[in-house]
């Protein structure tokens, strides 16, 4: 990290930090920050894990590393198993809406007038707007942390998950953006679905990558002691 770019480092976070607070903000003031259905919010699953990631990094700058590597094995399991817990509920939140709304599409006349009356207004410009602004500020942060230090690319983990970042963002805009009006609150709640799957996926990962590290800094504590 001597070669670190720091003030480009920290634009990068403060990016990427702000595109997480959007997305977190669109269903935790939903009566200030009005956006519609569910893949929007459920971006903010894929993207703290990333904020988590560059969190570690950005640490890394001020605690010693050998305090560091003793801590961040814990802080990690904890992290993850959060994430997990959080992303298989909101998994059977959308699961549950996605089955809910097809049903009633498809339970002719009274369902579907239901559906229509209740889903088939799915604020379209809102949304693509929200949508482009994030695609913006990540697009920014992966900018700036390339050149706050090229080593990051070494990173495949990282890399990865800036990929499923900005793929997921690139998919919740085009479920929304390619259906019929009156179905884009379904194929919302899919997207909702798939981003939940992706973080079980990555929270998983986290959690098994951490038991490592626990592993070896309870050794290195009894060596110690």
């Amino acid at each position: 990290m001597d070669t670190l770019r720091k003030p480009l480092f920290f634009i990068a976070a403060a990016l990427l930090l702000i595109a997480f607070m959007i997305e977190m903000g669109s269903s935790v003031v939903p009566d200030t920050y009005e956006l519609p259905g569910f893949g929007i919010p459920y971006l903010a699953l894929i993207d703290g894990l990333l904020l988590y990631v560059v969190a570690t990094m950005g640490a890394a700058l001020i605690i010693p590393e050998r305090i560091q590597g003793r801590i961040q094995g814990i802080i990690t399991f904890i992290v993850s198993l959060i994430a997990l817990f959080a992303a298989l509920g909101l998994l059977l939140a959308a699961f549950a809406a996605l089955m809910a709304m097809i049903s009633l599409l498809l339970a002719v006349p009274f369902g579907t007038a239901a559906y229509f009356a209740g889903f088939a207004g799915f604020a379209r410009g809102a949304a693509a707007i929200t949508l482009s602004v994030l695609m913006s500020l990540k697009l920014g942060f992966a900018v700036c942390l390339i050149l706050a230090h090229q080593r990051f690319l070494e990173n495949r983990g990282l890399v990865l998950l800036i990929f499923t970042s900005l793929l997921t963002n690139v998919l919740v805009e085009f479920l929304q953006g390619f259906p019929p009006g009156f179905l884009v609150s379904i194929l919302d709640a899919l997207a909702a679905v798939i981003i939940a799957v992706l973080a079980l996926i990555w929270s998983l990962s986290f959690l098994l990558f951490s038991i490592p590290a626990i592993v070896k800094a309870l050794r290195v504590d009894k060596a110690f002691g």
